[in-house]
């Protein structure tokens, strides 16, 4: 009787300290945005201090959006990067930049203490930090996914997107620990930095573990590959931005759900935080199982069914998450994340399928940062603005409607390739 294969081999292909490599540094990545996010409304006071609370956090989430506005240049520059030196090299930089920013955060001093220039220094960090995160989740997505055999891309797939959702909620449950289980005064003094201080200490450990990989061997066998088409290209780089309009509406604003709850309703901080956290602790199985099944079945029908859900469901979602009670803001976010699941499993194995390897760093970076940056980035503040601009908090329903309409259309355009070979 033969031995049997590692289990991480025999499923899917790839090495234990791939897979490890590229699920680190995208917690790494979205833990850092969550706490930012999860904890602008302490981040506003400290920072950018205002009478008006609503001024404050609106002016925290723009800053929020800076660093989305480096993205589709730093997916330009690591995504080139990533194509001509390889997917390793790129992806050890990204991690030592991520994690620096995230440990200068914590150190910095705050508006009482160094005026103007503790937000300048902010947004600085926030800018920096951009820049790397512009080419980290797509380059581990490819990393891992050009491991994967055919057949098993659509699980890698998501594996690394259910790790998006895992670094958000390990984000939003350290600042849910810190915000309710700490006086403000303690929150406002020391404890809003320590999320910040462990971002930097898993950086370092992500760095250890990506300084040990192999490339990946689909780079390496394509390098002598001759020049792709550049019409093609150009064409589903266009219908990537599309698919992306939508789908990041929806991520970003369920991410958000915290401080947009506790700055247009009446619920607690801690509430809306408590309620996100169950919310994403549900979805990140749920993104595993729409990926494997997506192998199956194919990308488009489930992303399109998770669409058309979405264009059907959002107001009423939205007045469940805004009925200003525990038990509305969690049915609702419950059922937004199972619909945003279902669309984000298969994501990144369709969108590295749509590009050649010799270009696909740069193609799939650029394309998808630009979307994030315009929409997702942005995705935050606007509700916000919506909802405090027109009184009702029911805005940015109609807003998520249009982009997941959006995206619905465009996805039209894709061609199916989960039972293709890279």
């Amino acid at each position: 009787m033969q031995p049997s294969a590692p289990p991480a081999r025999a499923d899917l292909g790839v090495p234990r300290r791939v897979l490890a490599a590229a699920v680190i540094g995208t917690v790494l990545e979205w833990y850092d945005f969550a706490i930012y996010a999860a904890l602008a409304t302490v981040i506003g006071r400290l920072f950018f201090p205002s009478e008006d609370p609503a001024v404050s956090l609106l002016v925290t989430l723009g800053s929020y959006a800076v660093g989305f506005v480096c993205r589709p240049l730093g997916g330009i520059v690591f995504g080139r990067l990533g194509d001509r030196v390889g997917r390793r090299s790129m992806l050890a930089i990204t991690m030592v930049v991520v994690g620096a920013a995230s440990l200068g955060i914590g150190l910095l001093p705050t508006y009482a203490t160094a005026g103007v220039l503790a937000p300048a220094l902010l947004v600085a960090l926030r800018m920096v930090q951009g820049l790397a995160v512009g080419a980290e989740w797509t380059g581990g997505a490819t990393f891992l996914i050009e491991y994967a055999r055919t057949g098993r891309r659509g699980l890698c797939s998501g594996i690394v997107q259910a790790s998006t959702v895992a670094g958000f909620l390990l984000g939003t449950g350290t600042a849910t620990v810190v915000v309710g289980g700490l006086a403000q005064d303690a929150v406002d003094s020391w404890a809003w930095r320590l999320p910040f201080l462990l971002g930097g200490v898993v950086a370092a450990v992500g760095l250890f573990v990506r300084l040990r990989l192999d490339e990946s061997p689909v780079f390496v066998q394509a390098e002598d590959a001759p020049a792709p088409d550049g019409r093609t290209i150009r064409r589903n780089w266009l219908v990537l931005l599309g698919v992306v309009f939508g789908v990041t509406l929806c991520g970003y604003t369920a991410t958000s759900f915290p401080a947009y709850l506790a700055g247009v309703t009446e619920l607690p901080l801690p509430t809306a935080l408590a309620t996100n956290v169950v919310a994403l602790a549900i979805e990140v199985p749920l993104i595993v199982l729409a990926g494997a099944l997506s192998d199956r079945v194919g990308r488009k029908p489930l992303m399109a069914a998770a669409l058309v859900g979405f264009a059907v469901g959002t107001y009423p979602i939205f007045l469940l998450v805004t009925s200003g009670t525990y038990a509305g803001a969690l049915a609702g976010q419950i059922l937004f994340v199972v619909l945003f699941a279902t669309v984000s499993g298969p994501m990144a194995a369709m969108f590295v399928e749509l590009f050649p390897t010799r270009v696909r760093s740069t193609a799939f970076s650029s394309s998808y940062n630009i979307g994030v940056a315009v929409f997702g980035g942005t995705a935050p503040f606007v509700n916000t603005l919506l909802a405090t601009s027109t009184g009702t908090p029911m805005a940015p329903a109609y807003y998520l409607t249009f982009g997941v309409v959006v995206s619905l259309l465009v996805l039209q355009a894709v061609r199916d390739r989960h039972a293709e070979a890279l």
